[in-house]
């Protein structure tokens, strides 16, 4: 085994030396070289500072001492940097197993929802024997409630993973448990930080080995359907009939894999408005399903004639645009647990594979095998993953979580060349759930659709984030279309590219605010960016602080210059006109009295 991963090496650095490779490993960098032997990785915003922070759960059983059995709560700093507040959190009693031994971990997955519609995600764990709910008290501590929940205690439970959902629309999320050892459990929330068993629907508690459960409208009447990665058996989907009822119709939508189901991914790989289905096997076993959505509640598994059935023993995936062109590429994790699984046949060591999607490209649906052009085959035993943008630059970063190693973190090093244009939105409901799973994200951009789906499932994680979008070289969004969960539809207009905008239901858009307490160092934000003639730069900072902005050549020669003294409002605009100068790259750069902010600038006409 060690030989053939040197051999892996040596062949991936000498591929990058053919290739600009557009990711680089930082986890070290960022603060995550103390992590090691994880399970699953989960994202949101715990503090609500508006930087997306981690939580990463352990293999281990915990053991105070012993640093790798630890679960970590990794603060992000809004520098491309984390801090460890696992202890000042109040993340010291970790589940300890004094039982039977789970072989394939003992902590397994985290699920942030924010199950009280306080505006702080909570966080529920999935253990090998005791699950835990833990309630974020708003000030930066969380507290175990697992003993007054009314959720049950399950000592016997080998919970893998659990989904926050709102299945009968009432505005807040109740809560499904994959279990592998024995039925799943579905518990109502009763809206006083209590829950209770779905005594009424028998058929939500499957005796299948569940590792991943999704939820997403696969009906189109507005209630959210439940679709389940079964090991060794086949899958299911549990069709929601207005709140009160489900039906199993994984035979009628052609939706019944029969593999070793482990991850699922939910995206419009086609952008054709109908949302598509990712599921990762173990290849040996079974190859992987790409179910494409074909309308009238019927899938068709194309897998194989676009090249994605195969990423070894899959694990973790998502759906991600890495390039910013449109169209969702696909990344799936894969890791051996018992080279002698399947039957006798040895299953090799493989590394984690990446696909890009050609469907802006070549005009068809397609993908490429981009594993080693991207330097994302990194051969670990990997099993949860996530996509986020960590350093705030307006791109896909990609953080992996490895049983028997640091974690790693690819940052994304995609150069905006006025043709990689982006927009992050984050969603808070009111009507619906505030953590807004359920919403169905539709913006057009130079005539073109793009749709996404934000429920936060994926294998040992669920996760409250921004949704991101690629939009290629538009300098503007001709329309977003918001369809919350409590059916309201809203629409808006106009909206300016390369910059991260709150949507909050039934009330207004706006741009990113300060976090509590006043913003840390500067916010900025440029628009229209690529521009034409004249570009308006904003800056959020602390109020009466002297600032001066300077703008320069790509050689550093001086090209313009303001000041002015920032207002109570704390938000101060420069307006350059660039009529003058010739189309190119530009950058500025704004001087605080505590820090300094700097950025690109790109003017595409003379």
């Amino acid at each position: 085994m060690h030989a053939q991963k040197m051999l892996y090496v040596i062949f991936s650095l000498l591929v990058s030396q053919l290739y600009a490779q557009p990711f680089t490993r930082v986890e070290l960098e960022a603060g995550l070289g103390h992590i090691s032997d994880n399970n699953g990785v989960a994202i949101a915003d715990y503090d609500q500072d508006g930087y997306e922070d981690l939580f990463f759960t352990g293999y281990h059983s915990f053991e105070a001492r012993a640093d790798s059995t630890w679960n970590r709560l990794m603060r992000n700093n809004g520098d491309g940097t984390f801090t460890d507040v696992t202890i000042a959190a109040g993340f010291t009693d970790q589940f300890v197993n004094t039982d039977i031994i789970a072989s394939l971990g003992e902590k397994m997955g985290a699920s942030w929802g924010d199950y009280d519609n306080d505006g702080y995600p909570d966080l529920y764990l999935s253990n090998s024997r005791k699950d835990q709910l833990y309630h974020n008290n708003g000030d930066g501590t969380f507290t175990d409630v697992s003993a007054t929940s009314g959720l049950i205690a399950c000592n016997e439970c080998y919970s893998a993973g659990a989904t926050w959902f709102d299945h009968d629309r009432d505005g807040d999320l109740d809560l499904y448990v994959s279990v592998l050892n024995g039925p799943n459990l579905a518990y109502e929330n009763l809206g006083n930080g209590r829950f209770s068993l779905f005594t009424n629907l028998p058929i939500l508690f499957s005796q299948s080995i569940t590792w991943t459960t999704a939820a997403l409208d696969i009906g189109k009447d507005g209630f959210l359907d439940l679709y389940l990665a079964n090991d060794t058996q086949n899958n299911q989907c549990f069709a929601n009939t207005s709140g009160v009822h489900y039906n199993d119709n994984s035979l009628a939508y052609r939706l019944a894999d029969e593999g070793a189901g482990m991850g699922i991914a939910i995206g419009d790989y086609n952008n054709d408005g109908l949302f598509d289905i990712y599921v990762t096997n173990i290849f040996n076993h079974h190859p992987n399903p790409l179910y494409k959505d074909t309308g009238q509640r019927r899938f068709e598994d194309v897998a194989p004639r676009l090249g994605v059935d195969n990423t070894g023993w899959g694990w973790g995936v998502h759906f991600l645009d890495v390039d910013h062109d449109g169209d969702e590429d696909l990344y799936a994790v894969n890791g051996v647990v018992s080279k002698q699984y399947i039957g006798g046949a040895e299953q090799q060591d493989e590394p984690n594979y990446f696909f890009q999607n050609t469907l802006v490209e070549n005009g068809v649906e397609g993908f490429l095998d981009k594993t080693v052009e991207t330097g994302l085959g990194a051969m670990e035993r990997a099993r949860g993953m996530e996509v986020f943008d960590y350093d705030g630059d307006g791109d896909l970063d990609i953080l992996i979580a490895n049983v028997e190693s640091t974690p790693i973190l690819f940052r994304n090093n995609l150069e905006n060349d006025g043709a990689r244009n982006w927009l992050k939105i984050r969603l808070e409901g009111t009507a619906s759930n505030r953590s807004a799973y359920g919403t169905e994200v539709k913006v057009t951009v130079g005539g073109k659709t793009y749709y996404r789906w934000h429920h936060g499932s994926a294998f040992f994680s669920q996760s409250q984030k921004a949704v991101h979008i690629g939009v290629g070289a538009a300098t503007e969004v001709e329309e977003i279309q918001i369809t919350w969960l409590s059916g309201a539809v809203e629409t808006y207009r106009r909206i300016g590219v390369n910059q991260t905008i709150n949507v909050t239901e039934g009330g207004s858009l706006t741009d990113v605010g300060d976090p509590p307490g006043g913003p840390r160092g500067i916010t900025a934000a440029a628009f229209p960016n690529p521009f034409d003639q004249e570009v308006n730069l904003r800056f959020k900072l602390p109020a009466g602080q002297g600032v001066s902005l300077d703008v320069f050549s790509t050689t550093g020669q001086p090209i313009w210059q303001a000041s002015a003294t920032v207002p109570a409002t704390g938000t101060v605009s420069f307006t350059w006109n660039a009529s003058v100068h010739p189309k190119g790259t530009y950058f500025y750069r704004l001087t605080s009295d505590k820090s300094v902010s700097t950025g690109k600038l790109l003017k595409q006409n003379n």
